[in-house]
């Protein structure tokens, strides 16, 4: 399809920036002291699924005596599904399995919904999990990853809730992106005929894109910087940059304005916390 020509930049709807929330300061304390400790624990050396244990049975306040529910607070009691992929390097995986656990099992607790200390939880846990983590990470509930070690993350990216990220293989996501709720990401593919041969491809996310809701990145594909991928939307191959792309598979709509990138930040009142 060829380029649309530019119009001057107009922006549709009224703006609403986002408001900055504050909890309490003695809640602020409370988060910050306790993820210090956390943070502290797991740069020791400490053995994570100790780590993962405490915290979880920390979090849940559970029994001691409640022997079936304990045991899934220690992630040497639990298996995952990447443990069971033939191309799983085990030893970078078990050292990200505790934090994996912990991460998930968070989320499901009764503080995993609280929105601000959940942004501090799982930015903590970043580094310690991805093979690169930019600063101001902020992921909301219940995203979930393969390994974790082949997931590289630039700066002031936002993952929405029920997010899925795939990388058996290396998947990239530039700064200033934004994936919404339900969206997958995926690094392999399986033969049509054996599923048990499997291809896996760098898959990358470029610079200020945005991957709204439900839509489908597949393996080997890239998006340019600055482009957009609809809702429900499937891609299939690469974009281009400063394009908007629909549709089951994606095709390019429109053109958006170079001129305007909207970047955590550009407003005075909006904070990434």
């Amino acid at each position: 399809m060829a380029d649309l020509p530019h119009s001057p930049i107009q922006l549709i709807g009224e703006k609403f920036p986002y408001t900055r929330i504050e909890v309490s300061a003695e809640a602020e304390k409370l988060y910050d002291e306790w993820i210090a400790r956390l943070f502290a624990r797991i740069s020791s050396g400490e053995d994570r699924n100790d780590i993962c244990r405490d915290t979880l049975s920390e979090l849940y306040g559970v029994p001691r005596g409640n022997a079936i529910l304990n045991a899934q607070f220690d992630p040497r009691n639990i298996t995952l599904e990447p443990e069971y992929y033939g191309d799983c390097d085990m030893k970078r995986f078990l050292e990200r399995k505790p934090l994996l656990w912990l991460w998930y099992m968070f989320d499901k607790s009764p503080a995993g919904l609280n929105l601000d200390f959940g942004f501090k939880f799982r930015r903590a846990l970043a580094p310690f999990i991805f093979k690169k983590v930019g600063k101001n990470f902020k992921c909301f509930p219940f995203v979930e990853f393969t390994f974790g070690y082949n997931l590289e993350i630039g700066d002031d990216v936002v993952f929405h809730r029920w997010v899925f990220i795939d990388d058996r293989f290396t998947v990239k996501i530039g700064s200033h992106t934004s994936l919404s709720d339900y969206v997958n990401v995926y690094s392999h593919t399986h033969d049509i005929n054996c599923r048990y041969y499997v291809s896996n491809l760098p898959t990358v996310i470029g610079n200020n894109c945005r991957v709204t809701y439900h839509s489908t990145v597949l393996a080997g594909t890239k998006m340019a910087d600055n482009s957009m991928l609809g809702a429900l939307g499937l891609l299939t191959r690469e974009t281009r940059p400063d394009s908007v792309y629909v549709g089951i598979p994606a095709k390019k709509v429109k053109d958006k304005d170079p001129r305007h990138h909207c970047r955590p930040g550009d407003h005075p009142d909006e904070t990434i916390t």
